[in-house]
């Protein structure tokens, strides 16, 4: 597969999966304002602060193996079936010691019941949810994520109307992870049928292939560890030293920052294979091109979302969960200084497992968790949540700064920054014009400042309807 067919199979899968990702972003979205408005500050507080506890378990049962699967696949003759088969066994059984781990360990700390109970159902929430993320190589090889994006959509809905139907039964926030549960475990079981027809899914247990994984992981494992230390220890630290209202009004932000950061992941998760491709046949052209392409269109995003949220970020926030949590858009457009080193940070972050870099980029996540959680511990107890949220940006700067300098060290890749130019010249006329229109609604004003960027970034040769025809036309 040449250059621009690989291109055009990346804008169209991304296209498909970030439709699909559009409309499970809008289902999230409206569980948010359920959950907040029901909850409130304190009750969605004790849930944040249950499921960061379980997003720490969850890494160390992930252990690397996700990136590691679309590694070991997409090289030339590996035996998929047998492969999948391993890791997945490999995953199961580290997750049921890590999260039976988690589940005693919540019980052993001073938490409220309420949160400690929570913990112990929500870890089925995260086996099953594990186990399906780690199925989404299978797709990506295949250029099939559109499969995937039908189980994602399809938890979404069914989250949602649980959590609706919980709501209105007036239950609380044990209820709302049962809900959760139960949609993770719908999209584990539609991943694996809709994975069927290019390989059948079935636990396995050859000591060979785990130990090959478990080499392969362990630094990506290791790397992921330090950088959710860095990303989530900022909430439970809140939990420790602050009230749960405040975790509740810092994690209705940093929600937003979880839906918008997830779409670099998503879309680096597509390109990796063939990253991974020209690289190990060194073909270095096509992975300079690639990076490229992928450096382009994340400045066209990143940059938008960033200006954009300066002037929406609060009556977006006040919209969603209510006045209760309109403090929370203001931490928001702190987070949005995060998320753009997180676009880039996935970039860089994506290319150091194509380049077999796991290991040398070790001691950078190392440093910045170190770094990180050393600030959540001085800043947090005086400053709360707003300390939490530009420590926070401090961290991801880092290890984007890090990623960055060994990846081109290795690769000799330095980005064309014409793109990223001229997508600064369109933010600042849509910044002019956000703040020059009167009041309204900020759904309106959303749909204003997108078609006011689109319009400026087309005038000025930003992006060329001739390319985009090109990467969509099929051969």
């Amino acid at each position: 597969m040449d250059t621009m067919t690989s291109a055009r199979e990346l804008a169209r899968n991304y296209s498909i999966h970030f439709g699909g990702r559009v409309f499970g972003t809008f289902l999230g979205v409206l569980t948010i304002a359920v959950l907040t408005r029901h909850l409130g500050e304190t009750g969605y507080g004790e849930l944040t602060t249950a499921m960061t506890f379980l997003q720490m378990f969850g890494v160390m049962v992930d252990f690397g193996l996700t990136l590691t699967l679309v590694q070991m696949i997409s090289t030339a003759g590996a035996n998929e079936e047998k492969i999948v088969g391993n890791v997945l066994a490999l995953r199961i059984l580290s997750g049921l010691v890590f999260f039976g781990a988690a589940a005693a360990i919540g019980f052993a700390l001073p938490y409220s019941m309420i949160i400690k109970i929570t913990i112990a159902v929500g870890t089925l929430s995260y086996l099953f949810m594990t186990a399906s993320s780690m199925l989404v190589g299978i797709f990506q090889k295949h250029m099939a994520i559109w499969r995937f994006a039908v189980a994602e959509v399809l938890n979404r809905f069914v989250t949602l109307g649980v959590i609706v139907l919980f709501a209105y039964l007036a239950w609380g926030v044990v209820a709302m992870m049962v809900a959760f549960a139960i949609g993770n475990f719908i999209q584990l079981m539609t991943t694996i049928r809709l994975a069927g027809p290019y390989v059948r899914i079935r636990p396995q247990i050859d000591l060979a292939v785990w130990k090959d994984a478990v080499v392969r992981s362990w630094p990506i494992g290791l790397s992921i560890f330090f950088n959710l230390i860095y990303l989530k220890s900022d909430i439970l630290f809140l939990g420790w030293f602050r009230s749960q209202a405040e975790v509740g009004l810092y994690g209705a932000a940093y929600k937003i920052l979880d839906v918008i950061t997830a779409m670099p992941v998503m879309y680096m998760g597509l390109a990796l294979p063939s990253l991974v491709t020209a690289w190990t046949s060194g073909n270095k052209p096509d992975f300079k091109k690639i990076m490229q392409r992928s450096f382009d269109f994340f400045s066209l995003i990143a940059l938008p979302i960033f200006v954009g949220s300066l002037v929406v970020g609060t009556p977006l926030l006040t919209l969603v969960s209510g006045e209760a949590f309109a403090v929370s858009g203001e931490v928001l457009k702190i987070l949005m200084i995060a998320a753009i080193a997180v676009f880039f940070g996935s970039l860089t972050g994506h290319a150091i497992v194509a380049l077999g870099l796991q290991k040398p980029m070790t001691l950078g996540y190392a440093i910045t968790a170190v770094v990180t959680v050393i600030g959540y511990v001085l800043v947090i107890p005086e400053h709360g949540m707003w300390g939490a949220a530009w420590m926070t940006v401090v961290a991801e700067v880092l290890i984007a700064i890090f990623t960055f300098a060994v990846v081109t060290h290795k690769s000799r890749f330095f980005p064309k920054l014409t793109t990223l130019g001229k997508s600064i010249i369109a933010c600042a006329a849509m910044y002019l014009v956000l703040i020059g229109l009167p009041p309204m609604n900020v759904l309106i004003q959303i749909l204003v400042g997108c078609m006011t960027f689109g319009v400026v970034i087309f005038a000025i040769g930003g992006v060329r309807m001739e390319t985009i025809k090109d990467m969509m036309r099929r051969e």
